[in-house]
Formats: C-alpha cells, structure tokens, sequence
C-alpha cells in the first residue's frame, strides 16, 4: 500500500501543472506558490468575467474582440490591461498589427487582487509567458489612470 502512494506521489510530481514556463521557472519559491495560487483564482475569474468573449482559447472574436494569447499589446501594456479590466475599452487598440474598437464592459466589481489573478492567468495561457503580477503590482497599475 505504501508503495502505491508513493507511485501516486511520483506521478503528481512528475506531472505537474500545465503553466509552468520559463516566467515560471525564474520566480523564487515563495512566489511559485504565490503564482499558482493567482494561476488557479485568475482561470476560475476569467471563466466568469472574460471567457464569453475572449474564448477559451484566449483567441477573441475574429476582428470584434482582440485576442489575447500570443498578444503583443498584453505583453508590452500590463497596467493599460489592468485598467483595461477594471474600467473596459471603448477606444481603438492595436493588438498584433491589428486595430480593434473593442466595447468591453467595466468590471468594477473586481479588486485589484482579482485584476493581478486575471492578469497573471492570461499572462501564462495560450503560449504566453508574461509572468506574475501581485496585488500590489495590480493596485498601482491600476493607481496611473
């Protein structure tokens, strides 16, 4: 029997989670948690609060929603993305070389640790490899609008 869950213990080991990536593999430990715990919070508000229009997939809506995995503009704008999130867009962004005049709602319900959780998720799906963003990286991005 213990052998068993030695095997078990093993496997999950072995396995581990889909988001590691080399943002991931730079963190200190203490922040490896901190990401995972943001990674899992940040997919299960994204599934709530951005899944219907920036897909599963994080590919958006062909030239009405941009997309999210693979984006330039989430990669080099991180607190213009965390505004973007809490007060919606309604001006035009480009987003790959591609100008979007997106309507996104606000989402003022959000704190700025649920931003950061949002944000640290989409930075490290799809192929992204964005990092983490704390809460308090969060606030004060979201401080300079």
């Amino acid at each position: 029997m213990r052998l068993g869950y030695f095997l078990l213990f093993l496997l999950l080991i072995s396995c581990g989670p889909g988001y590691k990536n080399k943002a991931f593999e730079k963190l200190s430990s203490a922040d490896k948690i901190k990401f995972e715990k943001y990674f899992i919070q940040g997919r299960d508000l994204y599934k709530t609060n951005c899944l219907s229009c920036h897909q599963k997939n994080g590919q958006g809506l062909k030239k009405l929603i941009p997309p999210l995995a693979g984006s330039d503009y989430l990669k080099n704008n991180q607190a213009k993305a965390a505004q973007l999130i809490m007060d919606g867009a309604w001006e035009t962004i480009r987003v790959n070389g591609v100008d979007y005049k997106p309507t996104m709602p606000a989402h003022k319900h959000l704190t700025a640790l649920e931003v950061a959780e949002i944000l640290t998720y989409i930075n490290n799906s799809w192929g992204n490899e964005y990092g983490l963003v704390d809460g308090n990286k969060a606030a004060e991005y979201l401080k300079r609008f």
